[in-house]
């Protein structure tokens, strides 16, 4: 086939950016396919493609304002295609130092050429040399919101919710990378040898201080898929706030219900994928209680049963459940229930690169609702002396203490509750409470 043509990586970028405009649709299943079909792309390039192309789509607010500051036109009037190319070349001249400004001016007029627009080309030339002159004097914002991308609806609940100088915080933490946390399999391994194991292939993580198992990663970038231990099941990768809230539940089980047969012990994880709850409770009953994780389709299944696999755990068993819809034979059967709710996942919004666009203010009553449900039938498959767990990733009020309070209506009594906010607790937003019957 002779020498393949050189691709561009900017216009695989454009392309992908384009269509997930278009779609609304999830940015990851774009990215991943499009790396899937440039299979022969060298590592530099194919880290290039993602880092734009995550970084225009997290920091669209960001871009557009600082477009608006030096374009005649203002962002909402463009043709997608322009302002996408326009935001492109923001974003590698302001958020990427190691690309020389000419390639970046240079390269997004030739993106007009490409896409047959090269009328507009010089339009394209002359915002982007605008905006590095203005990065030069120093651009200003005037709010933390537009300097970190957080839509403003969300910017004002948080203020609401937890006040300015937290809110803040975690509107800062929105963007950029956050901390990655390791649970340590304590039946396969212990925390110091997976750290050795793990020093090993190149990543410095050390011991968090108030979780056993968890090792947080300091230094070096873990693609766990292609790491050894991670094969061979000694650590999965879990949030602390996760991990904590799973080791707080064992310990309320252990206190209140009988440890000398753990066999007996009866666990239902209600909306389960990917598995890292029960995993994690499953370790630290070390593999004896008996847990059933249910979710609403095979497919997650099939990533539980993978997590289960991987980890070598027998007392996990994956079954198809749909959380909403009440099981007559879970009625006051259960040790311990594991609530895990879906919710508008604000609290991983660092994470998951477009979940801030995604979700809408009307979702957060609709998911109330939603999370209401389950736990009719969460509070009622727990036992009389039984644990139920509920948490959430987001940190808005209503999806966090008000469900609490919805908890506490039905009877149940309420033994520990926690709320984490991204940038002021080192871990992701996320929330739980610990109910006995």
């Amino acid at each position: 086939a002779g020498q393949m043509k050189r691709v561009n990586t900017r216009q695989i970028v454009l392309d992908i950016l384009l269509q997930y405009e278009k779609e609304g649709t999830k940015l990851r299943p774009l990215l991943n396919a499009a790396l899937d079909k440039y299979v022969y792309l060298d590592s530099r390039d194919r880290a290039f493609i993602k880092s734009l192309t995550e970084g225009v789509a997290e920091r669209r607010i960001t871009l557009d304002y600082i477009a608006d500051r030096v374009s005649k036109t203002p962002t909402e009037r463009m043709k997608p295609v322009i302002r996408m190319i326009i935001r492109m070349g923001i974003y590698q001249l302001v958020f990427m130092e190691h690309v020389p400004d000419s390639a970046a001016v240079n390269e997004a007029v030739k993106l007009t050429r490409l896409k047959h627009i090269e009328g507009l080309g010089g339009v394209v030339n002359g915002v982007l040399r605008a905006v590095t002159r203005l990065r030069d004097e120093g651009i200003t914002y005037p709010d933390p919101e537009t300097e970190y991308s957080c839509p403003g609806w969300i910017a004002d609940r948080l203020r609401l919710d937890h006040g300015t100088l937290k809110a803040e915080a975690v509107i800062r933490s929105g963007v950029g990378s956050m901390p990655m946390y390791l649970r340590v399999n304590r039946l396969l391994a212990g925390r110091d040898e997976v750290a050795a194991e793990l020093l090993g292939e190149g990543v410095r993580a050390v011991p968090a201080d108030d979780a056993p198992d968890i090792l947080k990663v300091e230094e070096g970038s873990l693609a766990p898929g292609l790491s050894e231990s991670f094969r061979k099941g000694r650590y999965s990768v879990q949030d602390l706030s996760s991990y904590t809230a799973v080791y707080e539940m064992w310990k309320q089980i252990s206190v209140n219900i009988n440890s000398e047969k753990p066999v007996d012990i009866n666990i239902i994880d209600m909306c389960a994928a990917p598995g890292g709850k029960s995993c994690a409770l499953a370790e630290l009953m070390e593999d004896k209680a008996h847990i059933r994780a249910y979710d609403i389709s095979e497919d997650k299944l099939s990533r539980i049963r993978e997590n289960t696999e991987r980890t070598g755990l027998h007392s996990v068993e994956a079954a198809v459940g749909d959380a909403t819809v009440h099981m007559d034979s879970l009625s006051g059967s259960a040790d311990g229930v594991i609530a895990d709710l879906p919710c508008s996942g604000l609290g991983v919004m660092g994470r998951k690169v477009d979940i801030k666009y995604r979700v809408r203010p009307e979702d957060i009553n609709a998911l109330c609702e939603l999370q209401r449900s389950i736990l009719d039938n969460a509070a009622d498959y727990v036992r009389p002396g039984g644990i139920l767990l509920f948490s959430v990733c987001t940190v808005t009020r209503e999806e966090t203490f008000g469900n609490s309070e919805y908890i506490a209506s039905k009877g149940l009594h309420k033994v520990a509750e926690r709320l984490f906010l991204q940038g002021v607790d080192p871990c992701d937003g996320f929330y739980y409470s610990l109910w006995t019957k």
